[in-house]
């Protein structure tokens, strides 16, 4: 393991297990419990799942749900017959029932799931635009409604808590490569509900403990 991603494995284990994970614990009850007011906990419920290799309106609006909106020009063109052609080219490839830590050569440069970042990075109606609103945080948010057990969230609250990192998908996939570590954040995490993935719920964890 580098340097970079040791400090950051530390820093997110730290969150973790501050207390002996009872503020992580406390943290993902809350945010779970039906009278808190974090839309978040709707976020599973409002993707579709059932349609795994397509992005929908559905998984749109799930996206509004982590406090960001998909720009109406790129939601035009997801919805399009040529941006759902694109886009299910690229997930058909991605199998969507496997974690991160099982096939981490998903996430490798030249993977499609890589290709389909770049090309949300674009996506636009009526013409790609580099400058089309999508940043990591959107594109991470968006993916995650496909490939929940795969692609990590990362928005610019959880990025401020961590140590700086050249690839963010490299360096969550360090922390979930050591079962121990998955053992912990299981631990601290089970009041979530059964369908919540486990790098989901670290997402969790880490945004309570910052936001």
């Amino acid at each position: 393991m580098t340097d970079e991603h040791r400090q950051f494995v530390d820093a997110v284990m730290a969150i973790v297990t501050a207390d002996d994970g009872a503020v992580a614990q406390n943290n993902i009850q809350r945010y779970f419990h039906p009278t808190e007011p974090f839309t978040g906990s709707k976020f599973e419920v409002l993707a579709d799942r059932d349609r795994t290799n397509r992005i929908t309106a559905a998984d749109i609006v799930a996206v509004s749900t982590l406090s960001v909106n998909i720009p109406a020009e790129v939601a035009v063109w997801l919805l399009s017959e040529a941006g759902q052609l694109r886009v299910s080219s690229l997930l058909a490839n991605v199998p969507a029932n496997t974690d991160l830590w099982d096939r981490p050569e998903l996430l490798a440069p030249d993977g499609d799931l890589w290709r389909l970042w770049s090309l949300l990075g674009t996506a636009c109606w009526p013409e790609p635009a580099k400058g089309n609103g999508m940043g990591t945080t959107k594109i991470s948010k968006l993916l995650a409604t496909k490939r929940p057990r795969l692609v990590p969230i990362f928005d610019r609250i959880v990025r401020d808590a961590l140590p700086p990192v050249r690839s963010h998908w490299a360096a969550f996939t360090e922390v979930l490569a050591d079962p121990e570590r998955r053992t912990e954040i299981s631990r601290v995490t089970a009041a979530a509900p059964d369908h919540i993935s486990l790098l989901r719920r670290l997402d969790i964890v880490l945004w309570m403990a910052h936001s």
